[in-house]
């Protein structure tokens, strides 16, 4: 008998008319060795089925031949597909906006290894003695806050944006060493263990706990497959469906190691490639009931006056509503239980951070690697000089009930440095003086209408908006689902 069986199949759903999921399930070589993917598209009303296709055939080609460590093939291998999809965009028009989400992985039964990439909100679990683990973190919205226990798995399930995704595949140009493109990792692959990977069309639609009742009957992996769609098209089939499954059938069963625990993001060597160059991306384009991807734009350095690429004048029309400190533009969001108690711990926190600022000699603020809401426009004056992530990105978004459309305005002169921080959702990111230089790094812009803005009030009551000469593509990037 086979040490490992496995099995995977497509569903198009109860709401839509076509497919744009995709599925790898086969032998790669050695019998005691699968790849495994699972790719969902996202591109609106044209190319996501596309996008997905040559995903599949590209990491196909890619993982032909060993070459190397595993989880360096399939890491690059995710690179190369992506980098596939970005040419295919730039070549045909009609697909400007195509892009994927996707997990992947290969299965070695005999070495009891399993190794894993992933990029959105597919997800990989492992069911061991009864117990299913979710390996992959979402690459989303929704699904960082239900990480983090932010939001239960019914209020994830049910939340308006939960298909507003953070990171896709195709949408531009990747090397292996970029940072936030790739989740990947390598663990234990065990006797009796059982692998699914799946879209979100399955997850959206059915619990973990459904998922484990049915993966633990004695049933062939065709008929759990085949349960899980049934049952996902039973609540609702509101998106394609796609299950791949694998289990090491290995009769010789191996005592459990300690403390058995996966490893992430293993570096790895670079593909030898040329440098990426950012790509322009047409306006926006959405589709009712489809996944939006919202690509992370980098601005790097030192903003000068020689980025100025055009001014636009029009006539300047004050708002009649003063600034306020930062720490009260955190506010408890409507009267939604889930994510009012969440809210104001972060007012709480994020005030104590502000006062240790202003009482330091540096005066800066460091901000968690956190998601904070904001309901108005954050100041910055004389008290604050610098803003920084610490150590990883600090996100700001706009309170679902805010109408907040500046995240911050800068009124001092001089020095002003912004670092680790992601600007999402506004109208406009960064409103600054005249007089204020401005330092970015690692700065980010996703959904952001316009990245820059400098404010000069002269005599004639007159704004100049200045554009940066960098490529903005939140918009572009939006592919919507619901």
């Amino acid at each position: 008998m086979n040490s490992l069986v496995f099995a995977g199949t497509t569903d198009v759903g109860k709401r839509r008319t076509d497919n744009q999921d995709a599925f790898i399930c086969s032998t790669i070589w050695a019998e005691h060795t699968a790849l495994l993917a699972v790719i969902d598209g996202v591109g609106g009303y044209a190319g996501g089925d596309r996008a997905a296709a040559i995903a599949r055939e590209s990491i196909e080609q890619y993982m032909a031949t060993p070459n190397g460590n595993p989880l360096s093939m399939l890491r690059e291998a995710v690179v190369f597909a992506n980098n596939q999809i970005n040419k295919e965009r730039q070549r045909d028009r009609k697909l400007a906006q195509m892009c994927c989400v996707l997990t992947t992985a290969v299965a070695d039964s005999q070495a009891g290894k399993l190794y894993y990439v992933h990029v959105g909100d597919t997800r990989l679990y492992r069911l061991r003695q009864g117990v299913l683990e979710k390996l992959t973190h979402d690459h989303s919205l929704v699904g960082v806050r239900e990480d983090a226990n932010e939001l239960t798995e019914a209020e994830a399930m049910e939340h308006p944006r939960r298909n507003e995704i953070l990171r896709d595949v195709g949408s531009m140009e990747h090397r292996v060493d970029d940072p936030d493109f790739l989740e990947s990792g390598e663990t234990d692959f065990l006797p009796g263990d059982q692998l699914l990977l799946c879209s979100d069309g399955l997850t959206d639609m059915i619990t973990q706990s459904q998922v484990k009742a049915v993966l633990s009957k004695k049933r062939s992996l065709d008929e759990q497959t085949l349960e899980l769609i049934r049952f996902a098209n039973k609540q609702g089939g509101n998106d394609n469906i796609t299950v791949v499954l694998a289990k090491n059938d290995t009769s010789a069963i191996k005592p459990l190691p300690p403390n058995s625990a996966k490893s992430v993001d293993v570096p790895t060597p670079v593909i030898p490639q040329a440098a990426p160059v950012a790509q322009a991306v047409p306006s926006n384009q959405i589709k009712p009931a489809k996944k939006r991807s919202t690509g992370f734009l980098p601005l790097f350095g030192l903003v000068a006056i020689g980025l100025i690429a055009a001014i636009v004048w029009y006539q300047y029309q004050p708002s009649g509503q003063s600034d306020t400190k930062v720490a009260d533009s955190l506010a408890t969001i409507s009267n939604k239980p889930n994510v009012a108690s969440a809210i104001s711990t972060q007012e709480m926190r994020f005030d104590s951070l502000l006062q240790t600022a202003y009482r330091s000699k540096d005066h800066h603020l460091i901000l968690p690697a956190d998601t904070f809401r904001l309901t108005k426009t954050l100041l910055i004056n004389d008290s604050l000089q610098r803003i920084v992530g610490d150590n990883r990105l600090a996100v700001l978004l706009p309170a679902d009930s805010a109408q907040t459309h500046v995240a911050l305005r800068i009124s001092r002169s001089g020095a002003v440095n912004l670092e680790n921080i992601v600007i999402n959702g506004f109208r406009t990111g960064i409103e600054t003086s005249r007089d204020a230089k401005l330092q970015l790094s690692n700065v980010y812009f996703k959904n952001v209408g316009l990245p820059i803005s400098v404010a000069i009030r002269q005599d004639t009551f007159r704004k100049a908006v200045v554009f940066l000469s960098v490529q903005n593509q939140p918009d572009s990037a939006q592919k919507q689902r619901h």
